[in-house]
């Protein structure tokens, strides 16, 4: 894994210019694991968050 970037649903949303909402919603949806945990915090990867913005369109 090593220098994977790896960030919050909120960071990503930031990032790819979704709403926050939409994003955590279709990461539910679509069942998408979190790439990381730390502690209550999910992390996902940009494969993640770029497969899941493509259902947001």
């Amino acid at each position: 894994m090593g220098g994977e970037d790896l960030k919050t649903a909120a960071a990503w949303a930031k990032d790819l210019g979704v709403p926050e909402k939409k994003l955590k919603d279709a990461l539910k949806t679509a069942g998408i694991e979190p790439d990381a945990k730390k502690g209550v915090c999910a992390y996902y990867s940009k494969v993640s968050a770029e497969r899941v913005k493509k259902t947001l369109k």
